[in-house]
């Protein structure tokens, strides 16, 4: 495909109101038209768009079928896409073109001119991408890159698109929602809060290390995507997987992810099939593994391993990892997938993990004059960034599952006595291992009961923990909050499951207790103009006592340029994404003349009294009847700045007036943060797409 085709600004108008026909001819407003769009786009050389200029209009009137005018409600001539045949029943696209002044993106164009040419008998279109951002572009509507030619000096990727239908339509944009409600409804009523909160949790964990991962590629070496479509695709399929599943190991559907990349590329397919593919190939990694190992002669036996420690008991020790054979080895025994590629050892070369492994005290053998039963139990992995350990892996068992820790091994006290003792040792920099959580997937095996933490010291009341103890809380057993609990049981759950400090006296369980000391305020329902109402000193608040949480925070911004946003994220470390420049680049992005307090209000779809996945529309209307308004622009890259410790694999999203990127918006900002990476990106918000429950946004609130 040419590089004569639209730059940043284009108007979606529906293919109905173009023009096409057996044999189009341009009327001489037309071809004015088609040559001042082609003159317009100054992405392409000068010389190259004026020798263009015949040829699009030739290759316009040839007769294709596919050829034709695209025109906006008035019938002005604003875009155009001219084709031709070489193979039968599969069209070459030639050249495509738009006006930069148009508005908005070919994007919701693309859906129906490939319907037009399927209902035209076409069984293929295919082009040559000359253009960087319209390849990206096309390869969000399925457009693969088959091969690569030379072409005037120039080595061209190749793209082609099959127009057969293939186990039912992909999903358009703006579809995911509605497939993602039709699902969770088939769930029985009582199970599906349960279920999305779990969705929510695996989603975020999974999507943050996938957009960091994306962020650590090469672009030249590996072709791998992790945009809006691949995360609701994404969580389309772990809806799916839930109906009829209560878990998921996050850690094993990241690795298989990576390993499969396609599968986010398409609605189709399930998380089974693509874990019984990834438990193939592990298998046949392992096989090459202990080959190797097999192979490897006296003089290339590897270090021993660092030993850390060794337990109370004496009977186990926990040992770093240091190097490739280490982690085969590992990998051999205990049947999973930590020696079976380069991600692990290079995550460990840059710094950003350990590998440790819990094991079995070798024991002399007087016969051999050797020790002997050096065994792993577990493999630990240690994110040195996030100071989380993500993941506590054993020998895979027959079923094909991953033993977890449980308190019904014999090893259970010592392991637990490990993870205690590591929390003081400390890494090659000198810093203490003194993790903060540990991944929930892992200790699906050990229960605890209601109003209960299991501590590194054993189970205990949550009256009778003390988060100021540095006793480490291993997970802790539901703690549902009614009207009827003291206020001293309440702020000591607060302060446990929402991390919120507060003392009784700040708190509140109705709207009448509220005082001048109220910090934390639990209601049954928000009523309409509630946050007009809602005194300053409230800081937090919770809706009908709900796991969610509604909060408050205030911000200055305005008297900073958008240049100046961009760069000041650039040296934190924040840079936004391509798209998310692209908003800032608009002439709709206006900031502040002048720096001003803006407070802001931090709530979730169903926070806003939503049972039924609402548009943008209505929930902009929902926000503006609750006495909240919209953020001005430049509130997602303030907040970017300032929430330089939001929490894991957690984002939100910014209610304001939708601004076009080079996406084709209308978008708006994501504040997010995935494993080390605090990143803005921008999201499609057009007036019709549905959020689901569980997304979190952030308006302003009114004056």
């Amino acid at each position: 495909m040419s590089e004569v085709d639209s730059p940043i600004k284009l108007e979606p108008v529906f293919f109905g109101k173009g023009e096409a026909a057996s044999h189009l001819h341009l009327s001489n407003t037309q071809r004015e038209a088609v040559k001042a769009i082609t003159l317009g786009i100054t992405e392409v050389d000068e010389a190259v768009r004026a020798q263009a200029v015949p040829d699009i209009i030739n290759t316009l009137e040839n007769g294709h079928p596919l050829n034709r005018l695209i025109t906006d409600p008035e019938g002005k001539t604003i875009g155009y896409i001219a084709c031709e045949d070489f193979v039968p029943q599969e069209a070459y696209i030639k050249y495509l073109g738009t006006t930069r002044n148009s508005g908005r993106s070919l994007l919701e164009e693309i859906p129906a001119f490939l319907n037009f040419a399927k209902d035209h008998g076409y069984k293929k279109l295919n082009f040559h991408g000359w253009n960087d951002r319209l390849n990206h572009v096309m390869e969000h509507y399925g457009f693969k890159n088959t091969r690569t030619d030379a072409m005037g000096g120039h080595n061209i990727n190749y793209y082609e698109r099959s127009l057969l239908s293939h186990k039912g339509k992909p999903l358009d944009e703006g579809q995911f929602e509605k497939e993602y409600q039709k699902v969770m409804n088939m769930v029985e009523p009582e199970e599906r809060s349960k279920k999305e909160r779990e969705i929510t949790r695996v989603f975020q964990e999974v999507s943050g290390r996938l957009t960091s991962y994306e962020k650590t590629l090469p672009r030249e070496k590996q072709r791998f995507e992790f945009g809006q479509r691949q995360q609701d695709i994404l969580k389309l399929k772990l809806a799916r997987h839930f109906q009829n599943s209560e878990t998921i190991d996050a850690n094993t559907l990241y690795d298989a992810i990576i390993e499969s990349p396609k599968f986010i590329d398409n609605d189709k397919g399930s998380l089974k099939h693509l874990f019984e593919v990834h438990e193939v190939k592990t298998l046949q990694k392992l096989a090459e593994a202990r080959k190797k190992l097999a192979e490897r002669s006296g003089d290339q036996s590897f270090n021993p391993y660092e030993n850390l420690f060794t337990t109370t008991s004496g009977k186990y020790y926990m040992a770093r990892l240091l190097n490739m054979p280490h982690l085969e080895q590992e990998s051999a025994y205990l049947k999973h997938c930590v020696g079976t590629s380069d991600s692990y050892i290079n995550q460990m070369k840059r710094g950003e993990i350990e590998i440790l492994s819990f094991r079995n005290v070798p024991k002399f053998n007087p016969l051999t004059q050797e020790l002997e039963g050096d065994t792993p139990i577990f493999t630990i992995e240690y994110n040195l960034k996030t100071n989380i350990i993500e993941q506590i892996k054993g020998r895979k068992m027959s079923d094909r599952t991953e033993l977890l820790i449980s308190p019904n091994d014999a090893y259970f006290n010592d392991i637990i006595d490990a993870l205690k003792t590591l929390r003081s040792t400390r890494t090659d920099n000198g810093k203490l291992r003194n993790f903060t959580e540990i991944s929930p997937s892992e200790l699906q095996n050990i229960h605890v009961d209601v109003y209960q933490v299991f501590t590194e010291n054993g189970p205990v009341s949550f009256r009778d923990f003390d988060p100021d103890s540095g006793v480490f809380a291993l997970k802790m057993g539901k703690m549902s909050i009614d009207a009827t609990m003291s206020h001293e049981d309440v702020a000591k759950i607060v302060r446990l499951t929402k991390g919120v400090r507060c003392l009784p006296e700040e708190i509140a369980l109705a709207q009448e207790e509220v005082s001048a000391q109220t910090k934390v305020l639990y209601v049954d329902k928000l009523s309409s103009r509630f946050f007009q109402w809602l005194p300053e000193n409230v800081e937090h608040v919770y809706d009908s006592f709900s796991e969610g949480k509604i909060s408050r925070e205030s911000i200055v911004a305005g008297g900073i340029s958008a240049k100046v946003l961009v760069t000041d994220m650039k040296q934190k470390g924040m840079e936004p994404s391509d798209y998310a420049k692209s908003m800032m680049e608009n002439s709709d992005f206006v900031t502040l003349k002048q720096s001003e307090k803006i407070d802001l209000i931090h709530l979730t779809v169903g926070d806003m009294g939503f049972t039924d996945i609402p548009t943008t529309d209505e929930l902009y209307q929902r926000a503006l009847e609750l006495g909240l308004e919209l953020c001005p622009p430049e509130v997602g890259p303030a907040l970017r700045l300032k929430d330089e410790n939001q929490a894991m694999w957690s984002s939100y999203y910014i209610g304001m007036k939708q601004i076009s990127g080079s996406d084709g918006g209308p978008d708006v900002f994501e504040v997010g943060r995935g494993g080390d990476t605090p990143w803005l990106r921008s999201v499609w918000a057009y007036p019709g797409y549905h959020w689901a429950l569980d997304r979190e946004f952030v308006f302003r609130l009114r004056k």
